[in-house]
């Protein structure tokens, strides 16, 4: 698998993730409009060059740097607060995902 920062596209029916991600709409990153999403690694079809491809050690410190400015949170046992991740919480996220998309 290949990931990828990603802006969605604009089309007729409004906005959307674009053709060429095969899983999309991870991660939204306020600061830039960008998300995080993959597809297979011998697609054929072209990935503009504009899009960012990251390592699963990039897409972890992308992460990192958000949740320093953002913290991603996670829901509480009671199902009605939620908390701040920790950064060792945010890893093991990223890594979960990452493993699930291989």
């Amino acid at each position: 698998m290949q990931y990828l920062e990603y802006k969605l596209d604009m089309g007729p029916g409004g906005m959307h993730t674009p053709y060429w991600v095969d899983d999309g709409g991870y991660w939204h990153n306020g600061a830039n409009h960008t998300m995080i999403g993959c597809t297979r690694d011998n697609q054929e079809h072209k990935i503009p060059d504009s899009v960012t491809k990251l390592t699963a050690a990039e897409l972890e410190t992308r992460q990192l740097a958000i949740h320093a400015a953002t913290p991603m949170k996670k829901q509480e046992v009671d199902d009605f607060n939620t908390t701040n991740m920790t950064d060792a919480e945010v890893r093991t996220a990223i890594q979960n995902w990452v493993t699930s998309h291989s």
